[in-house]
């Protein structure tokens, strides 16, 4: 997991990204109790990100805001009025779009 989210933010993959997020605020015990937290330690902000995703300080509490990135990239290829997008957003650009299509 720790692996993953590393590689995800050296190369701004952010469907990887989410997904190991996603992996960490599920793991049962404490993040840094994680095996491998020491491998996070080096990259200090992604650990700021991670722990407040984990926490759930990352975001407002909405049904979007609780959706994997995979999800919310359906909504908008389900959407008939939007266009096709070809480049992949960061999380809180795509949450914003996703949210502005839904209340226009």
């Amino acid at each position: 997991m720790m692996d993953a989210l590393i590689l995800a933010d050296q190369h701004n993959c952010v469907v990887l990204k989410d997904a190991a997020m996603r992996m960490a605020a599920g793991y049962d015990q404490n993040l840094f109790t994680h095996p491998d937290f020491k491998k996070l330690v080096p990259h200090h902000q992604l650990m700021t990100e991670t722990q407040a995703f984990c926490s759930g300080e990352a975001e407002s509490d909405d049904e979007y805001s609780h959706m994997s990135m995979m999800e919310l990239y359906k909504i908008i290829d389900e959407d008939k009025g939007t266009a096709q997008i070809d480049s992949y957003m960061d999380r809180a650009t795509l949450v914003d779009l996703v949210r502005s299509m839904r209340t226009n």
